[in-house]
């Protein structure tokens, strides 16, 4: 029942085929969303060691790494934040909405809310490389802050069609979004620390762009990282309050595309948050 829970969630905002046999049972997304966070952020974390150990150009690694960020799991997410965009920026009535909502086309509103995210993202991350090296763990957890928030919409509204694919996740419940979070945290914190040493021992000290764990100066990073880590844990959250509150004056409850829209969101506020705590610090 867990796995197939698991693989269930796994499957709807995942473009990576799952190959093994699994009863679909989506009643515990709000549990497993934040928990599939860890796959995106392992796999942003183990791009960007690569990619550092063969150049050195900011920009041009964080863009890769988006780019296989997004093939391999948000480009569904992005879809939300881009529907999103363009039904509510534009004034037009509940019905006019909806049917925006459901159309596969992409207006103005809709590719700019993506090309700014997208922007934005490439930009941070390349700022933001050079402190990998102290505090990768959580600058890297952006994939779960960001899936917490999606996690977290069915907990603050009700779905606006019970048809939907937002309906799967009516019946969550705000405390297992909040346990799916921490279990992740501590998965990913674990899985990083890990791959971090693993990285060490076999291409030495220069991991991720910078000295790895034994070269810490902790008299800098010991006051900066309860701060970063309790600004981080808001992301999601607000991202969250800020969509269910959008979708249900307007609509009247969620759909699958808030879900998206507020992961997308998490994630830059993640980001975002992170860059303006370190710039300040540094």
């Amino acid at each position: 029942m867990i796995l197939d829970r698991f693989l269930s969630t796994f499957s709807l905002v995942s473009r990576i085929p799952v190959k093994i046999h699994f009863t679909f049972d989506a009643s515990r997304m709000d549990f497993y969303l934040p928990v599939i966070g860890v796959c995106p952020a392992l796999l942003v974390f183990l791009v960007s060691q690569g990619l550092v150990l063969i150049m050195s150009e900011p920009l041009v690694i964080s863009i890769i790494v988006l780019i296989v960020q997004y093939f391999c799991f948000n480009l569904f997410h992005l879809d939300g934040l881009m529907d999103s965009a363009d039904a509510f920026l534009g004034t037009v009535d509940r019905e006019k909405r909806l049917a925006i909502l459901k159309d596969s086309r992409v207006g103005v509103y809709g590719f700019f809310a993506g090309f700014a995210d997208l922007s934005l993202k490439a930009a941070l991350l390349s700022a933001l490389l050079p402190f990998f090296h102290q505090y990768a763990v959580l600058l890297l957890a952006y994939p779960i802050s960001g899936r917490f928030g999606g996690a977290l919409i069915p907990c603050l509204a009700k779905p606006a069609n019970p048809g939907g694919l937002g309906a799967l996740a009516k019946d969550a419940k705000a405390f297992r979004a909040i346990l799916g979070f921490l279990s992740a945290l501590i998965i990913w914190g674990l899985l990083a620390w890990g791959f971090f040493k693993l990285g060490t021992f076999v291409f030495g000290a220069e991991v991720l762009g910078g000295p790895a764990f034994p070269t810490w100066n902790f008299q800098e990073i010991i006051p900066i990282m309860p701060l970063l880590a309790i600004s981080l844990c808001l992301s999601g959250p607000l991202a969250a309050l800020f969509y269910a509150r959008v979708y249900h004056r307007s609509l009247g409850g969620y759909t699958g595309d808030a879900l998206g829209a507020a992961i997308e969101t998490g994630e830059l506020l993640h980001l975002s948050v992170a860059y303006i705590i370190l710039s300040v610090a540094a």
